[in-house]
């Protein structure tokens, strides 16, 4: 049976992801099964380079066309970018597969949606393989504009990237998180930065709008930052952001990493936690009690979206305190249990 279109494009990323999880170890259950069907179908993909920057500033507009199983540039083929009915620039691909183009951001703030395309002309004949077109945020803001940067996975998605990559099935949001975030976006601009590859970006924004979230720069990881670690990855884009922007205010996220880098940049670190109450080993719980001892006291740990509205909007606390005690009291009872 023939596949849709959209869904063989979303393949060469799935294919990456895949390698990934090789390269690191053992094959998860189900990815060898993936990655066999679809292996044959391979094709081209063009991502876009999110931007944040002030009125005026001089920013690259940035794109690459990359495709096969290595997700490899592809050569000599003309990006075009357009902004609304306007074509800004036309740059063929280098041996990457990057085409970046410099620009003068508009004086005026606000959210420039710029179209990223293949020129028709250099499209292959055959309408199944011809590459979509897709979107290129600029967000200009003013210096002083309060931020909120806010993660992705097991964050707003409530599954891990890997329900993304088959489609979306199974890639729901975390419940009241739409509201939490359409509520802070009123005062603040959102920042969607996740440690997912450049390869997802797409993915990810399709996710985004089609599930009613907030317009914002979504600026993702490469390989490389993949696999050096995520709070590596969101300390170096937070710094590089507040070269800029002074008024980073909010941080949410999943991982005690990244929670530490938000708070050690004086935001707001909110910690939304989930525990598997189901495993039956004490160690993993006095792990994960040890980790949440050693964040700093201005941390807020949560386990969902109602608490996080309260610690934004209410101004409670909820520092990690009551979830290391917790955990620590799960693992005794499991020790005894062991010992009966």
């Amino acid at each position: 049976m023939a596949m849709p279109r959209a869904t063989r494009h979303i393949f060469p990323a799935l294919a990456a992801a895949a390698v990934l999880v090789a390269a690191a170890g053992p094959l998860r259950a189900g990815f060898g099964d993936i990655l066999r069907r679809v292996r044959d179908e391979l094709g081209r993909v063009l991502l876009a380079r999110d931007v944040l920057c002030r009125p005026g500033e001089e920013v690259a507009l940035a794109a690459s066309l990359r495709g096969g199983f290595r997700l490899e540039g592809v050569e000599g083929v003309r990006i075009q970018f357009h902004l609304q009915e306007r074509r800004l620039a036309q740059v063929a691909s280098g041996s990457d597969g990057d085409a970046a183009v410099g620009w003068t951001a508009p004086a005026e703030p606000g959210d420039y949606r710029i179209r990223v395309r293949v020129k028709p002309a250099d499209q292959p004949a055959n309408e199944d393989d011809r590459v979509p077109p897709t979107r290129l945020l600029v967000a200009v803001r003013k210096p002083d504009v309060p931020l909120a940067i806010v993660d992705l996975d097991k964050t707003l998605v409530a599954s891990g990237f890997h329900r993304v990559l088959l489609g979306g099935g199974g890639a729901e949001p975390m419940a009241g998180s739409r509201t939490v975030l359409a509520r802070l976006a009123r005062t603040h601009t959102l920042v969607y930065l996740t440690h997912r590859p450049d390869f997802l970006g797409p993915t990810s924004k399709t996710w985004l709008d089609g599930h009613g979230y907030p317009l914002g720069p979504v600026l993702t990881s490469t390989l490389g930052g993949l696999i050096r670690g995520s709070g590596r990855y969101k300390s170096r884009r937070l710094t590089e952001i507040a070269r800029t922007f002074k008024t980073l205010k909010v941080g949410i996220g999943d991982k005690v990493s990244d929670a530490r880098a938000y708070a050690a940049r004086g935001l707001t670190s909110v910690l939304i936690l989930h525990v598997d109450w189901s495993e039956d080993d004490p160690e993993d719980y006095e792990d994960l009690a040890d980790d949440l001892a050693d964040l700093p006291e201005t941390v807020h740990v949560v386990t969902n979206w109602s608490a996080v509205a309260e610690v934004l909007f209410e101004g409670a606390s909820r520092p990690a305190g009551p979830m290391v005690r917790r955990l620590r009291r799960v693992a005794s009872e499991l020790r005894r249990r062991g010992e009966d």
